[in-house]
């Protein structure tokens, strides 16, 4: 397990991670969950990292989809104040939700949207 203190990743371009022509989203599903995906179809593993709810930072793994997306859905209910992803090791922050924040830690990270700001009618982030 990699140390917070010691043992960080170098934080990656997010077209380092992902195929040409990559595409990320978020969005909310009709039970009120709010649904995080990302386009790397080369991937081992994916993770999704975050501060959920204003509590300490925890990295969930994500599912494989066919398509190349990794999805992970987070219930109704429970938020992240701020996250990022985790390819194969390597963070990568999320180019569709520019906000970004440097923590106390000097690790910069995606500013989480409230739920259902900035999306489509779809529900699907304006840019993906």
């Amino acid at each position: 397990m990699l140390s917070a203190q010691t043992d960080l990743p170098p934080m990656d371009r997010p077209g380092d991670a992902l195929s040409a022509g990559g595409r990320l989203m978020i969005r909310t599903d009709p039970q009120g969950g709010t649904i995080f995906s990302i386009h790397a179809p080369k991937a081992e593993l994916a993770e999704f990292t975050a501060n959920f709810n204003g509590h300490r930072e925890r990295t969930l793994a994500m599912r494989r989809g066919l398509d190349g997306d990794w999805v992970i859905r987070l219930h109704p209910g429970l938020s992240c104040d701020v996250y990022r992803f985790r390819i194969d090791g390597r963070f990568v922050l999320d180019p569709d939700q520019p906000p970004t924040i440097r923590g106390r830690d000097g690790i910069l990270r995606t500013i989480c949207p409230p739920i259902g700001a900035g999306w489509g009618p779809s529900g699907v982030s304006k840019t993906a």
